[in-house]
């Protein structure tokens, strides 16, 4: 595994509580436990890179979590991602 994914990987794991906090903040409407995995991950990546990582550009970031939300979410994955992202990066 290269080692931008680890630390991701152990960036998100560090400062679970905190990513979790902010999602719970801005998508009001749904319990972080009741959101699907894939978004929920999603999410916690495209945040921790914006917020604690802080290397990778705000517009790309939301970006590519779109588009994974896209490919690998529900029908609606995209829209809710980009809904969080935007309420929290506003």
């Amino acid at each position: 595994m290269s080692d931008f994914a680890c630390t991701i990987i152990d960036g998100v794991r560090d400062n679970l509580e905190s990513i979790d906090d902010e999602i719970s903040k801005s998508a009001t409407d749904w319990p972080v436990d009741q959101i699907s995995m894939i978004d929920k991950n999603i999410l916690r990546i495209a945040i921790y890179e914006i917020m604690i990582y802080n290397k990778t550009p705000v517009g790309a970031s939301i970006n590519e979590a779109v588009e994974l939300a896209n490919f690998f979410g529900s029908e609606s994955s995209s829209k809710f991602v980009n809904g969080v992202l935007g309420a929290i990066f506003k």
